[in-house]
Protein backbone atom coordinates (compact mmCIF):
# COMPACT_ATOMS: atom_id res chain seq x y z
CA UNK A 1 0.00 0.00 0.00
CA UNK A 2 1.53 3.22 -0.96
CA UNK A 3 1.91 5.57 2.08
CA UNK A 4 -0.35 8.29 2.48
CA UNK A 5 0.60 11.82 4.15
CA UNK A 6 0.98 12.78 7.55
CA UNK A 7 -2.77 14.47 8.39
CA UNK A 8 -1.76 18.08 8.23
CA UNK A 9 -4.27 18.85 10.87
CA UNK A 10 -4.25 16.56 14.06
CA UNK A 11 -4.72 17.56 17.90
CA UNK A 12 -1.93 15.14 18.74
CA UNK A 13 0.37 17.04 16.27
CA UNK A 14 -0.64 20.37 17.48
CA UNK A 15 0.12 19.13 21.40
CA UNK A 16 3.68 18.03 20.08
CA UNK A 17 4.07 21.91 18.07
CA UNK A 18 3.24 22.90 21.60
CA UNK A 19 5.77 21.55 23.76
CA UNK A 20 8.20 22.20 20.53
CA UNK A 21 7.56 25.97 21.24
CA UNK A 22 8.68 25.61 24.83
CA UNK A 23 12.57 24.84 24.49
CA UNK A 24 13.99 26.97 26.94
CA UNK A 25 17.97 29.03 26.56
CA UNK A 26 21.28 27.85 27.52
CA UNK A 27 21.52 27.92 30.74
CA UNK A 28 23.92 31.12 32.38
CA UNK A 29 26.22 28.72 34.04
CA UNK A 30 27.96 25.79 34.04
CA UNK A 31 25.87 23.04 35.78
CA UNK A 32 27.33 20.38 38.10
CA UNK A 33 24.64 18.01 36.62
CA UNK A 34 26.83 17.83 33.33
CA UNK A 35 30.49 17.91 35.00
CA UNK A 36 30.59 14.26 34.91
CA UNK A 37 30.22 14.09 31.09
CA UNK A 38 32.52 12.15 29.50
CA UNK A 39 33.43 14.86 27.34
CA UNK A 40 34.92 17.61 27.89
CA UNK A 41 34.19 19.44 24.68
CA UNK A 42 30.21 19.14 25.42
CA UNK A 43 30.75 20.55 28.73
CA UNK A 44 32.48 23.72 27.14
CA UNK A 45 30.16 23.93 24.17
CA UNK A 46 27.51 23.67 26.54
CA UNK A 47 28.36 26.59 28.41
CA UNK A 48 29.45 28.85 25.75
CA UNK A 49 26.42 28.35 24.15
CA UNK A 50 27.85 27.03 21.15
CA UNK A 51 24.30 25.80 20.30
CA UNK A 52 20.60 26.38 21.66
CA UNK A 53 18.71 23.41 22.69
CA UNK A 54 16.69 22.22 20.40
CA UNK A 55 14.44 19.46 21.50
CA UNK A 56 11.02 18.07 19.68
CA UNK A 57 7.64 18.21 21.75
CA UNK A 58 7.75 14.64 23.04
CA UNK A 59 11.07 14.87 24.42
CA UNK A 60 10.23 17.90 26.11
CA UNK A 61 6.99 17.08 27.42
CA UNK A 62 9.03 13.63 28.81
CA UNK A 63 11.17 15.86 30.79
CA UNK A 64 7.95 17.34 32.19
CA UNK A 65 6.87 14.01 33.31
CA UNK A 66 10.11 13.76 35.22
CA UNK A 67 9.50 17.05 37.00
CA UNK A 68 6.63 16.22 37.98
CA UNK A 69 7.18 13.10 39.39
CA UNK A 70 9.93 14.52 41.81
CA UNK A 71 6.55 16.36 43.32
CA UNK A 72 4.97 12.67 43.93
CA UNK A 73 8.47 11.00 45.23
CA UNK A 74 9.42 14.31 47.77
CA UNK A 75 5.31 13.50 48.92
CA UNK A 76 6.80 9.88 49.53
CA UNK A 77 9.32 11.02 51.35
CA UNK A 78 7.73 12.63 53.87
CA UNK A 79 4.99 10.36 54.01
CA UNK A 80 7.45 7.76 55.51
CA UNK A 81 8.50 10.26 58.19
CA UNK A 82 11.43 12.08 56.46
CA UNK A 83 12.25 15.63 57.15
CA UNK A 84 12.91 17.20 53.51
CA UNK A 85 13.40 20.57 52.35
CA UNK A 86 13.09 21.37 48.71
CA UNK A 87 13.28 24.95 48.79
CA UNK A 88 15.95 27.74 50.49
CA UNK A 89 14.31 29.05 53.31
CA UNK A 90 15.84 32.07 53.04
CA UNK A 91 15.09 32.83 49.76
CA UNK A 92 12.12 30.75 49.18
CA UNK A 93 13.22 29.55 45.90
CA UNK A 94 15.07 26.21 45.06
CA UNK A 95 18.38 25.27 46.62
CA UNK A 96 21.38 25.95 45.04
CA UNK A 97 25.01 25.97 45.21
CA UNK A 98 28.09 27.66 43.15
CA UNK A 99 31.59 27.61 43.27
CA UNK A 100 34.08 29.10 40.64
CA UNK A 101 33.56 32.83 40.59
CA UNK A 102 29.62 31.68 40.18
CA UNK A 103 30.22 30.07 36.86
CA UNK A 104 29.70 26.65 38.33
CA UNK A 105 26.55 26.17 39.96
CA UNK A 106 23.56 23.57 40.23
CA UNK A 107 19.85 23.02 41.54
CA UNK A 108 19.76 20.49 44.25
CA UNK A 109 16.17 18.61 44.18
CA UNK A 110 16.12 18.76 48.29
CA UNK A 111 18.29 18.24 51.65
CA UNK A 112 16.87 15.51 53.70
CA UNK A 113 16.81 13.64 57.54
CA UNK A 114 15.14 10.74 59.13
CA UNK A 115 15.65 8.25 55.90
CA UNK A 116 15.65 4.27 56.73
CA UNK A 117 19.75 3.72 55.70
CA UNK A 118 20.63 6.44 58.47
CA UNK A 119 17.52 8.03 60.41
CA UNK A 120 20.10 11.15 61.91
CA UNK A 121 21.77 12.12 59.27
CA UNK A 122 20.99 15.09 56.63
CA UNK A 123 21.62 14.19 52.97
CA UNK A 124 21.56 15.31 49.62
CA UNK A 125 18.30 13.96 47.79
CA UNK A 126 18.35 13.27 43.92
CA UNK A 127 15.39 12.20 42.05
CA UNK A 128 15.84 10.38 38.56
CA UNK A 129 13.12 8.57 36.03
CA UNK A 130 14.82 5.88 33.91
CA UNK A 131 13.53 3.67 31.30
CA UNK A 132 13.01 -0.24 31.65
CA UNK A 133 16.30 -1.27 30.16
CA UNK A 134 18.50 1.83 32.24
CA UNK A 135 16.69 0.52 35.25
CA UNK A 136 17.88 -2.92 35.16
CA UNK A 137 21.23 -1.81 34.66
CA UNK A 138 20.95 0.59 37.67
CA UNK A 139 19.89 -2.19 39.75
CA UNK A 140 22.80 -4.68 38.60
CA UNK A 141 25.69 -2.28 38.43
CA UNK A 142 24.59 0.98 41.26
CA UNK A 143 24.99 4.52 39.94
CA UNK A 144 28.43 5.05 40.68
CA UNK A 145 28.49 2.48 37.48
CA UNK A 146 25.40 2.87 35.64
CA UNK A 147 25.38 6.52 35.47
CA UNK A 148 28.62 7.92 36.50
CA UNK A 149 27.38 11.83 35.48
CA UNK A 150 24.51 11.10 38.20
CA UNK A 151 27.04 10.18 40.62
CA UNK A 152 29.57 12.89 40.19
CA UNK A 153 26.04 15.44 40.47
CA UNK A 154 25.45 14.18 43.96
CA UNK A 155 29.21 14.42 44.58
CA UNK A 156 29.60 18.45 43.48
CA UNK A 157 25.75 18.97 45.73
CA UNK A 158 27.89 16.94 48.62
CA UNK A 159 31.11 18.88 48.75
CA UNK A 160 29.66 22.38 48.23
CA UNK A 161 27.21 22.04 51.11
CA UNK A 162 29.18 20.17 52.86
CA UNK A 163 27.15 17.14 53.60
CA UNK A 164 28.94 13.50 53.75
CA UNK A 165 25.79 11.38 52.47
CA UNK A 166 23.12 11.16 49.61
CA UNK A 167 20.39 9.38 48.92
CA UNK A 168 19.92 8.67 44.67
CA UNK A 169 15.90 7.55 44.48
CA UNK A 170 15.27 6.45 40.62
CA UNK A 171 11.86 5.42 39.20
CA UNK A 172 10.98 2.96 36.49
CA UNK A 173 8.95 4.44 34.09
CA UNK A 174 7.61 1.10 32.62
CA UNK A 175 6.54 -0.47 36.02
CA UNK A 176 6.28 2.47 38.62
CA UNK A 177 9.73 0.63 40.84
CA UNK A 178 11.43 2.52 42.76
CA UNK A 179 14.92 2.19 43.38
CA UNK A 180 17.07 3.66 46.04
CA UNK A 181 20.86 3.76 47.12
CA UNK A 182 23.05 5.64 49.48
CA UNK A 183 26.33 7.43 48.24
CA UNK A 184 28.45 8.35 50.19
CA UNK A 185 31.01 11.42 49.79
CA UNK A 186 33.96 10.77 47.86
CA UNK A 187 36.69 13.66 48.27
CA UNK A 188 38.42 12.61 45.14
CA UNK A 189 35.86 12.41 42.95
CA UNK A 190 34.83 15.98 44.12
CA UNK A 191 38.43 17.34 43.80
CA UNK A 192 38.60 16.32 40.66
CA UNK A 193 35.62 17.71 39.06
CA UNK A 194 36.23 20.81 40.44
CA UNK A 195 39.97 21.35 38.81
CA UNK A 196 37.88 20.16 35.58
CA UNK A 197 35.28 22.59 36.29
CA UNK A 198 38.35 25.62 37.14
CA UNK A 199 39.92 24.54 34.26
CA UNK A 200 37.13 24.47 31.52
CA UNK A 201 35.83 27.76 32.59
CA UNK A 202 38.90 29.92 32.05
CA UNK A 203 39.68 27.96 28.57
CA UNK A 204 39.94 30.11 25.47
CA UNK A 205 39.14 27.57 23.06
CA UNK A 206 37.03 24.47 22.86
CA UNK A 207 39.35 21.62 24.29
CA UNK A 208 40.20 18.26 22.59
CA UNK A 209 37.59 16.12 20.82
CA UNK A 210 36.20 13.16 22.72
CA UNK A 211 37.25 11.30 19.30
CA UNK A 212 38.57 12.45 16.01
CA UNK A 213 36.74 9.69 14.55
CA UNK A 214 33.04 11.31 13.38
CA UNK A 215 31.65 7.09 14.07
CA UNK A 216 32.39 7.32 17.14
CA UNK A 217 29.74 6.20 18.97
CA UNK A 218 29.77 9.17 21.79
CA UNK A 219 29.58 11.58 19.01
CA UNK A 220 27.89 10.24 16.72
CA UNK A 221 24.48 10.86 18.73
CA UNK A 222 25.82 13.82 20.32
CA UNK A 223 24.07 17.22 20.22
CA UNK A 224 27.60 18.98 18.63
CA UNK A 225 28.48 16.28 16.02
CA UNK A 226 28.13 19.42 13.55
CA UNK A 227 30.41 21.63 15.49
CA UNK A 228 33.29 18.73 16.23
CA UNK A 229 33.04 16.83 12.67
CA UNK A 230 30.42 18.46 10.55
CA UNK A 231 30.28 21.89 8.58
CA UNK A 232 28.45 24.37 10.42
CA UNK A 233 29.72 27.53 12.92
CA UNK A 234 28.37 28.03 16.27
CA UNK A 235 25.50 30.25 16.89
CA UNK A 236 26.38 33.92 17.02
CA UNK A 237 26.41 35.30 20.61
CA UNK A 238 28.90 36.88 23.11
CA UNK A 239 30.32 33.46 24.34
CA UNK A 240 31.18 32.30 21.31
CA UNK A 241 32.97 36.19 20.95
CA UNK A 242 36.96 36.03 21.08
CA UNK A 243 36.45 39.30 22.88
CA UNK A 244 34.30 37.72 25.61
CA UNK A 245 35.49 36.36 29.03
CA UNK A 246 33.97 35.05 32.50
CA UNK A 247 35.17 37.05 35.19
CA UNK A 248 34.10 37.26 39.18
CA UNK A 249 30.71 36.84 40.59
CA UNK A 250 29.29 35.10 37.12
CA UNK A 251 29.38 38.18 34.92
CA UNK A 252 31.03 37.98 31.85
CA UNK A 253 33.33 41.36 30.15
CA UNK A 254 33.78 42.46 26.66
CA UNK A 255 37.30 43.40 26.25
CA UNK A 256 36.39 45.17 22.71
CA UNK A 257 33.96 47.82 24.50
CA UNK A 258 35.03 47.27 27.88
CA UNK A 259 32.03 46.61 29.55
CA UNK A 260 30.27 43.94 31.67
CA UNK A 261 27.94 42.32 29.40
CA UNK A 262 24.40 41.23 31.09
CA UNK A 263 22.90 38.04 30.59
CA UNK A 264 20.41 38.97 27.74
CA UNK A 265 23.17 41.13 26.06
CA UNK A 266 25.00 38.11 26.05
CA UNK A 267 22.43 36.29 24.20
CA UNK A 268 21.85 38.95 21.49
CA UNK A 269 25.67 39.28 20.38
CA UNK A 270 26.72 42.17 18.57
CA UNK A 271 27.82 42.90 14.62
CA UNK A 272 30.87 43.23 16.02
CA UNK A 273 31.44 39.69 16.95
CA UNK A 274 34.15 37.87 16.17
CA UNK A 275 34.04 33.87 16.56
CA UNK A 276 36.88 31.91 18.37
CA UNK A 277 38.14 30.22 15.69
CA UNK A 278 37.60 26.70 16.03
CA UNK A 279 34.08 27.21 16.39
CA UNK A 280 34.18 27.73 12.36
CA UNK A 281 35.28 23.31 11.91
CA UNK A 282 35.49 23.77 8.50
CA UNK A 283 38.15 26.69 7.63
CA UNK A 284 41.20 27.48 9.37
CA UNK A 285 42.80 31.31 10.10
CA UNK A 286 45.33 32.33 8.50
CA UNK A 287 46.11 36.06 9.28
CA UNK A 288 43.60 38.02 11.99
CA UNK A 289 43.60 41.66 13.87
CA UNK A 290 41.81 42.96 16.50
CA UNK A 291 38.24 43.24 15.16
CA UNK A 292 38.86 40.58 12.02
CA UNK A 293 39.96 36.67 11.16
CA UNK A 294 40.88 35.63 7.85
CA UNK A 295 40.07 31.84 6.93
CA UNK A 296 41.02 29.77 4.40
CA UNK A 297 38.44 26.85 3.53
CA UNK A 298 40.33 23.21 1.96
CA UNK A 299 39.45 23.88 -1.09
CA UNK A 300 41.79 26.80 -0.80
CA UNK A 301 38.88 29.75 -0.86
CA UNK A 302 39.17 32.30 2.11
CA UNK A 303 36.77 34.86 4.03
CA UNK A 304 37.14 37.25 6.60
CA UNK A 305 34.84 37.41 9.33
CA UNK A 306 34.48 40.64 11.38
CA UNK A 307 32.69 44.17 10.53
CA UNK A 308 32.64 44.78 7.08
CA UNK A 309 33.12 41.39 5.83
CA UNK A 310 31.28 38.11 6.82
CA UNK A 311 29.53 38.75 10.22
CA UNK A 312 29.53 36.01 12.72
CA UNK A 313 25.12 36.04 11.95
CA UNK A 314 26.17 35.32 8.51
CA UNK A 315 28.22 32.78 9.22
CA UNK A 316 26.12 31.01 11.45
CA UNK A 317 23.07 30.69 9.11
CA UNK A 318 25.37 29.67 6.33
CA UNK A 319 26.02 26.57 4.75
CA UNK A 320 29.58 26.43 4.55
CA UNK A 321 29.64 25.70 0.52
CA UNK A 322 28.36 28.91 0.42
CA UNK A 323 31.07 30.80 3.01
CA UNK A 324 33.03 32.92 0.27
CA UNK A 325 31.60 32.15 -2.82
CA UNK A 326 32.36 35.36 -5.46
CA UNK A 327 28.54 35.80 -6.19
CA UNK A 328 27.39 36.70 -2.44
CA UNK A 329 30.69 38.31 -2.09
CA UNK A 330 30.22 40.66 -5.00
CA UNK A 331 26.87 41.47 -3.89
CA UNK A 332 27.45 42.32 -0.63
CA UNK A 333 30.28 44.50 -1.72
CA UNK A 334 27.63 46.02 -4.43
CA UNK A 335 25.07 46.66 -1.83
CA UNK A 336 26.75 47.93 1.73
CA UNK A 337 24.30 46.50 4.39
CA UNK A 338 23.46 43.70 2.74
CA UNK A 339 23.14 40.54 4.67
CA UNK A 340 22.66 37.45 4.15
CA UNK A 341 19.88 35.75 6.62
CA UNK A 342 19.60 32.19 5.76
CA UNK A 343 21.02 29.15 3.11
CA UNK A 344 20.45 25.70 2.14
CA UNK A 345 22.45 23.16 -0.25
CA UNK A 346 21.72 23.86 -3.56
CA UNK A 347 23.25 27.11 -4.11
CA UNK A 348 20.47 29.54 -2.77
CA UNK A 349 20.83 31.98 0.02
CA UNK A 350 18.37 34.50 1.42
CA UNK A 351 19.98 38.41 1.52
CA UNK A 352 18.42 41.27 3.16
CA UNK A 353 18.87 44.82 2.71
CA UNK A 354 17.39 48.34 1.48
CA UNK A 355 18.82 47.45 -2.61
CA UNK A 356 16.60 49.89 -4.28
CA UNK A 357 18.36 52.92 -2.10
CA UNK A 358 21.87 51.45 -3.00
CA UNK A 359 21.02 51.41 -6.69
CA UNK A 360 20.03 55.40 -6.54
CA UNK A 361 23.37 56.22 -5.27
CA UNK A 362 24.69 54.65 -8.42
CA UNK A 363 26.49 57.00 -10.84
CA UNK A 364 24.34 56.65 -14.31
CA UNK A 365 26.78 54.75 -16.16
CA UNK A 366 25.80 52.64 -18.77
CA UNK A 367 28.43 49.69 -18.14
CA UNK A 368 27.58 50.13 -14.02
CA UNK A 369 24.08 50.26 -14.83
CA UNK A 370 23.72 47.50 -16.83
CA UNK A 371 25.43 45.21 -14.29
CA UNK A 372 23.65 46.59 -11.59
CA UNK A 373 20.68 46.02 -12.64
CA UNK A 374 22.12 42.21 -13.35
CA UNK A 375 22.78 42.18 -9.32
CA UNK A 376 19.41 43.02 -8.73
CA UNK A 377 17.75 40.58 -10.33
CA UNK A 378 19.83 37.68 -9.10
CA UNK A 379 19.23 39.09 -6.11
CA UNK A 380 15.32 39.11 -6.25
CA UNK A 381 15.79 35.26 -8.21
CA UNK A 382 17.20 34.08 -4.98
CA UNK A 383 14.51 35.94 -2.91
CA UNK A 384 11.71 33.84 -4.53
Amino acid sequence: MTALPEPSKSTAKAIMQLWGSRNEPNRPHMGCSIIGHACDRYIWLTWRWAKSPDFEGRLLRLFDTGKREEERLNQDLKDIGVELYTVDQDTGKQITVSACGGHLAGSVDGIGKGFPEAPKSWAVVEQKTHSAKSFADLQKKGVRESKPQHFVQMQMYMGLLQLERALYLAKNKDNEEIYSEWVHFDQDTFTKHMIRADRLIVATEPPEKLSNDPAWYECKWCDFYELCHGQRAAEANCRTCCHASPVAKGAWHCDSINIDLKEKDQRKGCDGHLYIPPLIPYAKPIDGSTNSVTYQKTDGTTFTNGPGHWLSSELAVTVHTMVGDKVIDEIKEAFPGAKVVASEFGGFADLEGDFDEELKKDAPDPKKEKATAQNKAFIKGMRK
